[in-house]
C-alpha cells in the first residue's frame, strides 16, 4: 500500500530550515505549519476528493484526523467537541467525520505522508541527525512489522478484494492488521520512510521489496545500511543487496549452512553501554569473545562476513553482513545492528501514545485513512520536538503537544 515517487528534483540534505518562529503562534499552528509545505490541493485533485463539491475541505479534514491520532478521543462526540474549541480547526460534526474518513480514498493521505517526508525541512533534519552520529557516515534503515489489534470489526469491501470476491469482515479476534515499516534510525531519532499494511499474521518478508522501493526515492539515502531480524532471511535478497550500493546487517539462524573460508580475527572486547552492544538489562562493562569470519553462505556461491559474539549465557549471537572489514570493525557492525531497536521503540510509541489501534472507522478504507494520518502526526511531532526541544524524548513531546495544543509557543516546554 505504499506509493511510489520520482526521485528527480528532490532537495538535498544541504537545504536549511530558515523559518522564523513567532513565539505568539499557537503550538498547533506551528505543528501544522510543516503540512503547508505539501501541496495538499493537488493531492486532493489527483484522488478526486471534492470532485462534486466547491469546498472539499481536505486540509481541515486531514488536520482533524491528525489531531485525533495524536490525542485520541473516546468517542466521535468527544472528537466533535474538540473541533469546536480548537482554534486551529474548523468545526466538524461527528457524522461528517465518519462520512469523509470512510469515503475518501486513503491513498491520498499515503501520498501526503510521503510528500511530507520529502520536504526540505525533513531532509535538513535527517542531515543534522546523521552528523551528530559521529562514527556513522551512512544512513541506517531498519525494517520490521507489528500487529495492530482492532477494537471493532472492519469491513473489507470490493475495492480491496475485487468485484469477483465476496465482501468480508476482519473481526476483533481475527488477528487485526499488520503494519510493515521502514524507518531511518540513528540511535536517538527515527523517521518512518515507508509503510505497507496487510491483514494480521502476514509474513513480513514479501513486504521488504515494497519498503525498499519507498526508501530508494530519498535523495539522501542513496547508500544505506539495512538492518532487519530473521523474519527477512532470504538468501536471494542477501545476494541482491550485496551487489547493490547498499549493505545489510542481520542475525543468522544457528543452523544456517555455510563454509568457513577464513577467520579474520578473534579477540576479547569490553562491551560498554555507549557502544550499544551490551545486554539490555545491564549497564556494566563486560568482556566477550568476538570472532570475525569470511564465509560462503550455503548454495549461493557468495561470500559474506560472519561475526560471532559470545552471549552472557554462553550462547553465540551470529551476525551476517556485507559491510567490509576494512571499513567497519566487528563492534561497529554489532552496534549498527543494535540501532534496529529504534524501530521497535517507534512501534511502542505509536501504540502507547497515538491512536493507532482504536479506530473510529468501520471500513478498511477509513481505518487506513486514520492510520496514515496518525503516522503523519508522529512525523510532525518528531520534527516539532527538534525545533522546540523537550526533555524526555518522543513520549514527553507528545504529552506536551497535547497539553499546550491551543496555547502559544512561549508557554510551551
Amino acid at each position: 500500500m505504499s506509493v511510489q515517487f520520482d526521485s528527480a528534483n528532490r532537495p538535498s540534505e544541504d537545504v536549511t530550515d530558515a523559518s522564523n518562529i513567532n513565539s505568539t503562534d499557537l503550538v498547533a499552528d506551528e505543528l501544522y505549519s510543516l503540512l503547508d509545505e505539501v501541496d495538499s490541493e493537488s493531492i486532493a485533485d489527483e484522488f478526486k476528493i471534492g470532485l462534486h463539491s466547491d469546498k472539499h475541505d481536505f486540509t481541515n479534514h486531514v488536520k482533524t484526523v491528525v489531531r485525533e491520532g495524536l490525542d485520541p478521543s473516546s468517542s466521535l462526540a468527544e472528537l466533535e467537541d474538540k473541533t469546536i474549541v480548537d482554534d486551529s480547526l474548523e468545526h466538524m460534526p461527528k457524522s461528517r467525520f465518519s462520512e469523509l474518513t470512510n469515503d475518501r480514498d486513503y491513498r491520498a493521505v499515503v501520498r501526503l505522508l510521503f510528500e511530507l517526508l520529502h520536504t526540505p525541512q525533513l531532509y535538513h533534519q535527517r542531515g543534522v541527525q546523521r552528523k551528530r552520529l559521529g562514527w556513522m557516515t551512512r544512513g541506517v534503515v531498519a525494517v520490521d512489522a507489528t500487529n495492530l489489534e482492532l477494537t471493532r470489526s472492519v469491513v473489507v469491501s470490493d475495492e480491496f478484494v475485487g468485484d469477483d470476491e465476496d465482501i468480508y469482515e476482519i473481526d476483533t479476534d481475527g488477528g487485526g492488521v499488520e503494519l510493515h515499516c521502514a524507518a531511518r534510525v540513528d540511535g536517538k531519532h527515527k523517521h518512518p520512510l515507508g509503510a505497507t499494511v496487510t491483514e494480521g499474521d502476514t509474513h513480513e518478508s514479501p513486504q521488504f521489496d515494497l519498503l525498499e522501493d519507498d526508501v530508494e526515492v530519498f535523495a539522501d539515502l542513496d547508500s544505506v545500511i539495512w538492518t532487519f531480524d530473521r523474519a527477512y532471511t532470504r538468501y536471494l535478497r542477501f545476494c541482491e543487496i550485496k551487489h547493490s550500493d547498499n549493505d545489510f546487517v542481520t542475525l543468522m539462524y544457528s543452523d544456517a549452512r555455510f563454509e568457513l573460508i577464513e577467520t579474520l580475527e578473534e579477540f576479547e572486547v569490553s562491551i560498554t553501554p555507549e557502544r550499544g552492544a551490551q545486554p539490555r538489562d545491564s549497564a556494566d562493562e563486560s568482556t566477550r569473545q568476538v570472532r570475525d569470519e569470511r564465509i560462503e553462505l550455503a548454495e549461493t556461491g557468495e561470500e559474506f562476513r560472519r561475526i560471532v559474539l559470545n552471549a552472557p549465557d554462553g550462547e553465540e549471537i551470529e551476525y551476517l553482513t556485507t559491510l567490509a572489514s576494512s571499513a567497519y570493525d566487528p563492534i561497529d557492525v554489532i552496534s549498527i545492528y543494535t540501532l534496529r531497536t529504534c524501530i521497535e521503540i517507534l512501534f511502542r510509541e505509536l501504540k502507547q501514545y497515538l491512536n493507532i489501534e482504536n479506530f473510529h472507522s468501520k471500513s478498511l478504507n477509513g481505518v487506513l485513512f486514520e492510520l496514515f494520518c496518525a503516522l503523519i502526526g508522529y512525523v510532525l511531532v518528531e520534527w516539532f520536538r527538534q525545533c522546540h526541544p523537550v526533555k524526555g524524548g518522543m513520549a514527553r513531546a507528545i504529552q506536551q503537544v497535547r497539553t499546550f495544543w491551543n496555547k502559544t509557543l512561549d508557554t510551551f516546554g
